[in-house]
């Protein structure tokens, strides 16, 4: 089956954290047998990594993080880089010719990028931010929105009920999509032992880590708060952001990292006794479900589907 992906946020280069969870999916795909490409911004090029065929295209300083809406807003001018990202990739994939699927992560703008016609199965990926972007719009304007991608045909899902939720009070037949968190992908990571060796943490030393953007909607400064309480510990932050000197001014005590390789953030946590989270924006808190999958506990503000995460495992301990 020939597949395309399409997103504004793809890893440009080995361990590059940003819409990894994207890339694991594509992966996923190829293993599965299938000729996928990827059509992102990024540095102007087709290149293929791990079997999959990423096209990238310029985006023009509008996509990063810390995201395309945080971006827009320190410069509103970006909005006709984005425009052109749009049109770019719709003229990328009318090329490709006859597609069997296509999916597209971040239903705004990405699903602006679709071509008028195919005959492609459309499966479209909402995530967070762009389904708060969504909520937010005039009402009558993301429902005539949704209504023309559903007239289409296209499929919708979404990475947690939460976010479903939200997407049915701008149209109603989206409480019928599917929900399906983004493949989580922890091979490779050593194990506790070996990754404590690797970063040099004593036996006894209680290792508590933070990770994420350091941006106020992520709450870190509240993570921190909690982390820094626990006698004894260790606490190491992970990410970076236009908060992190205030950050460092105020916790003292605490190991900034900044942003690390995806392979060396994840055996951070790996390493770690306990992973704490505080933002409540996110759907399906990924870094919650790589500590899972990976044995560390976790202890996280309420956020998107974590009450029924909690209620099925007990290595996760949510906050009132």
């Amino acid at each position: 089956m020939k597949v395309l992906i399409l997103t504004t946020s793809y890893p440009t280069r080995v361990g590059e954290p940003a819409g990894h969870f994207v890339e694991t999916e594509a992966r996923a795909l190829t293993a599965a047998g299938h000729d996928v490409t990827v059509v992102a911004p990024g540095p102007p090029g087709e290149v293929v990594r791990h079997g999959v065929r990423m096209q990238f295209i310029h985006g023009g300083g509008a996509f990063g993080a810390p995201g395309v809406v945080a971006r827009l807003r320190q410069r509103p001018t970006r909005a006709l880089a984005v425009l052109r990202f749009l049109r770019a990739a719709r003229d990328a994939i009318e090329r490709r010719g006859s597609l069997d699927r296509i999916i597209v992560h971040f239903l705004v703008p990405s699903l602006l990028s679709l071509p008028r016609r195919s005959s492609a199965q459309i499966e479209a990926v909402g995530h967070g931010s762009d389904v708060r972007l969504l909520v937010s719009a005039p009402r009558a304007l993301a429902r005539r929105f949704i209504a023309a991608q559903l007239a289409r045909g296209v499929r919708f899902r979404f990475v947690s009920e939460q976010l479903r939720r939200e997407a049915a009070t701008v149209h109603p037949e989206l409480a019928r999509a599917v929900v399906a968190p983004p493949p989580v992908d922890v091979s490779g990571v050593p194990g506790r032992a070996a990754a404590r060796l690797g970063h040099g943490v004593a036996r006894d030393t209680r290792l508590v880590v933070v990770v994420g953007r350091l941006i106020p909607s992520k709450r870190v400064d509240v993570a921190l708060c909690a982390a820094t309480l626990i006698p004894g510990a260790r606490v190491v932050c992970i990410g970076d952001g236009p908060e992190r000197a205030g950050l460092e001014k105020r916790f003292g005590s605490v190991g900034f990292l900044g942003q690390l390789l995806r392979p060396e953030a994840l055996a951070w946590i790996a390493a770690s006794d306990l992973l704490v989270s505080a933002s409540r924006l996110e759907g399906a808190p990924t870094v919650v479900r790589e500590a899972r999958a990976l044995g560390v506990p976790v202890v996280a503000a309420r956020a998107g589907d974590l009450d029924a995460w909690a209620e099925r495992d007990r290595g996760i301990w949510v906050t009132p």
